[in-house]
């Protein structure tokens, strides 16, 4: 069995999603031999990201549902997640802004991380890796 693989997670644009989003994520972590710490990390950053496609959401601009695709490597696991805004919908900011302790989380606790808000609605891409024993 090849040890990569994909699993992709639809749930509603709440904040009780966070938790489905953060169990998948640390059943790919365990598959990928993570640490309990990097587990955790993991689960965090996953957290963290997932509040920021579900918070503010003013007047209404994006989906209901938030699109989270996981890819698990040998020793990593890539999470990219996704809020579209509503077709005919004004592609202004919608205030979905990190402030800088939940991207001193993210840079503490993943390798990797990307978000952003744009006409398409809100973005997000985390890589976390297991480190190699010592």
């Amino acid at each position: 069995m090849d040890a990569s693989y994909a699993v992709q997670l639809i749930v509603p644009a709440e904040a009780g999603s966070a938790r489905l989003a953060r169990l998948v994520a640390a059943a790919l972590a365990a598959d990928a031999d993570f640490t309990i710490d990097e587990t955790e990390d993991l689960r965090v950053a996953v957290s963290e990201l997932v509040a920021l496609l579900v918070e503010g959401d003013e007047g209404d601009k994006l989906d209901d549902q938030v699109t989270l695709t996981y890819h698990r490597g040998d020793d990593s696991v890539e999470v990219a997640g996704a809020r579209a805004r509503r077709d005919g919908v004004d592609s202004s900011s919608d205030g979905a802004t990190p402030d800088d302790l939940a991207l001193e989380i993210l840079r503490v606790v993943v390798d990797e991380h990307h978000y952003e808000h744009d006409g398409n609605g809100r973005h997000f891409r985390l890589l976390k890796r297991a480190r190699a024993d010592a």
